[in-house]
């Protein structure tokens, strides 16, 4: 009878540790993701608010080309394009060249969009409303993804918590 035990008590053993070893290599990988996403994280958070100044750098260069005037109250209407006719022409173009150089020097594509974008919309009947709007969304869109960072960080650090207290 205790030799019957015994050997179901070795198997219990062996069952245990088997699936200890299972937890543990499972533990390990979740950790390793869940700090490879932290770091992910940081580094997103870090380049966007990276974005985020040169957004509001790009904004105060709006600002001072156009006078000082906010950027709700400006409105540019140009009703033709032959290469550079005004002072505004001008401005509109090195608010373009100015955030293009600043994309480079970050080596952010999503500026570089931004500064394509802009380029494009110096065409439109009101351009500067494009711009205004323009960096609007792109503001609206890093705000979103950063929201969305710090669930998916939430998520791995309530992972982690409760691994660790399973442990």
């Amino acid at each position: 009878a205790s030799q019957g035990r015994k050997s179901a008590a070795m198997g219990d053993l062996q069952a245990t540790t088997s699936d200890l070893a299972a937890d543990e290599k499972t533990k390990a990988t979740l950790h390793h993701t869940c700090m490879t996403k932290a770091s992910t994280f940081e580094a997103e958070t870090k380049s966007r608010g990276e974005e985020l100044k040169a957004l509001a750098e790009a904004k105060n260069v709006i600002e001072e080309a156009t006078g000082g005037a906010s950027l709700a109250q400006t409105s540019f209407l140009q009703t033709a394009r032959s290469g550079l006719t005004s002072g505004a022409d001008l401005a509109g173009l090195e608010v373009v060249r100015l955030i293009r150089d600043l994309a480079r020097k970050q080596g952010s594509s999503v500026l570089t969009q931004l500064a394509s974008r802009m380029s494009s919309a110096m065409h439109s009947r009101d351009a500067f409303a494009k711009i205004k709007g323009l960096i609007s969304e792109m503001i609206a869109r890093l705000e979103q993804e950063a929201g969305a960072d710090a669930t998916k960080k939430a998520y791995c650090d309530k992972e982690l918590s409760e691994t660790n207290t399973r442990k």
